[in-house]
């Protein structure tokens, strides 16, 4: 408040004083946090029809593809940097209280209210946080970008519109300032997240970046660390994948895609369809990728185990909750035993032969044999 003019027998002691009001009527939501996570209870709000296009596609096919999907000129929108935070405000909130947001690497929550609107990193404030970093990725703001005109005024886009990296929502998240300013622009492998974190954020920020990746053109993910001045190149690409592998999608990360897709019409492939990292990236090089089954066709169908036979990656589709997996050797050996909540992949570095797959939820007991090759 800022008080410029009071009657002659007052005299101004105080001014610009700052007012914080908190409201503590906040809700929770039904799902958890990175750091305790649910599955299955937030569906991916995605058209029937929005993946059809990369089915059956394999190596840069299917990588071009996907950027068809997620650059598409005709439907895809940028908002401004100052829009990000409201989207951030919406997308980043805590499942615990609406009133906050989950901080990216420090795995806590922090008011909203709480922005850091000005430069540089300020204690108990958080701000917006490039998982793919501006300097690396030659991202940059124009003056426009100050102003907040909201999700129906939008920007062009396309692959090209490298400038646009700056406000993607897939690309940002909510950071702790301080710890924002400490991960600078490192690749990834070189920075880990502050002492003592739990790796709560790794899953999601290796397929937030490899979507920058695929999404505008002359940027990449490689394996080891290049300088932290290379543009257009972050590290390591090994290391995210191996977080990706380790920490997969949940409510949470759903939750902010589909929050994401209203504001910009475009969703991360790699949350909704996490196998997509192994067919561009890791060990499906080469092999073309074959949709899952519709929501309509999963309601009256089979869990799907594809392919089969199967060299190394197992996809699981048809899941819809809590499912135990057991998989015995021929010999009657368990080689495997996992719990999943949702669509997901396994890695099966077992010896070739034929192996029974036994899949319990709580209505049956489904058994079914594959070959590893």
């Amino acid at each position: 408040m800022d008080i410029q003019t009071l009657p002659q027998e007052y005299n101004r002691l105080t001014d610009n004083v700052e007012v914080l009001v908190i409201d503590l009527d906040f809700t929770m939501a039904q799902w958890g946090t990175p750091l305790e996570p649910t599955y299955g209870f937030v569906e991916s709000t995605e058209p029937e029809d929005y993946y059809n296009s990369i089915g059956g596609l394999a190596d840069n096919e299917l990588r071009q593809a996907i950027q068809d999907l997620v650059a598409d000129s005709e439907t895809v929108r940028t908002q401004t940097y100052a829009d990000a935070i409201d989207i951030l405000k919406t997308a980043d909130q805590s499942p615990e209280n609406s009133n906050e947001v989950w901080l990216l690497y420090t795995e806590q929550s922090r008011k909203k209210i709480d922005f850091q609107g000005l430069g540089g990193s300020i204690i108990g404030k958080w701000n917006r946080e490039h998982t793919y970093p501006r300097s690396r990725g030659g991202f940059y703001e124009l003056e426009e970008d100050e102003v907040a005109d909201g999700m129906n005024i939008f920007i062009e886009t396309n692959a090209d519109s490298l400038r646009h990296g700056i406000s993607d929502a897939h690309g940002l998240r909510a950071a702790d300032g301080p710890e924002n300013s400490s991960r600078g622009n490192q690749d990834y492998g070189e920075y880990n997240g502050p002492t003592g974190n739990l790796g709560s954020f790794k899953g999601d920020v290796a397929r937030a970046v490899l979507f920058m990746a695929v999404r505008y053109n002359n940027l990449e993910v490689v394996n080891g660390n290049p300088e932290n001045t290379t543009v257009g190149e972050l590290g390591d690409l090994q290391t995210l994948l191996e977080w990706h592998r380790n920490d997969p999608p949940d409510d949470f990360e759903m939750n902010r895609n589909n929050i994401v897709y209203t504001w910009q019409k475009n969703r991360n492939p790699f949350i909704d369809r996490p196998i997509l990292v192994e067919h561009i990236w890791g060990n499906l090089q080469g092999e073309i990728y074959f949709p899952p089954l519709s929501i309509e066709e999963y309601t009256t169908s089979e869990i799907i185990l594809y392919p089969n036979p199967v060299s190394e990656i197992l996809n699981i589709e048809g899941i819809s909750g809590k499912t135990e997996i057991n998989i015995f050797s021929i010999n009657g050996e368990e080689v495997l035993n996992k719990t999943i909540f949702q669509n997901t992949f396994l890695q099966l570095p077992f010896q070739s032969g034929i192996y029974i797959v036994v899949l319990v939820t709580n209505k049956r007991t489904r058994v079914k044999r594959i070959v590893i090759e």
